[in-house]
């Protein structure tokens, strides 16, 4: 896993620029979409993780959509920023999902309660 993360991020300046000007631009626009602010500047380290990772996946397992390197850096990034993105809403969903049960659960037994009061 160390040896994984070590190569992940082993990458040339120009690797490392669209990575970040991807994260970058795709959690501003994270920041419009979702409700609070703070979370889109939260998902933008997890976005340069997902480009980087992908951009190390495509070179490892030969992936190669075009013929010329520089796009073939910026395809692997954004389909590792779209990736991430995706993990990242569901994660969002579920744990949402999960805090609105507790949220249910907690009401109804605060209104039972105040039901037996009276």
């Amino acid at each position: 896993m160390l040896d994984f993360l070590q190569r992940a991020f082993a990458v040339d300046t120009y690797t490392l620029v669209v990575a970040g000007l991807l994260s970058g631009w795709a959690g501003v626009l994270t920041m419009h979409v979702l409700p609070r602010a703070l979370l889109g500047a939260i998902f933008v380290p997890a976005f340069g993780l997902g480009a980087l990772v992908s951009n190390y996946t495509f070179e490892l397992t030969g992936i190669q959509p075009t013929s010329d390197r520089e796009t073939n850096v910026i395809v692997g990034c954004t389909v590792g920023l779209i990736a991430a993105m995706l993990v990242l809403f569901l994660l969002l969903r579920a744990m949402s999902a999960l805090a609105g049960l507790r949220v249910e659960r907690h009401q109804f037994k605060r209104d039972v309660r105040s039901a037996r009061h009276v």
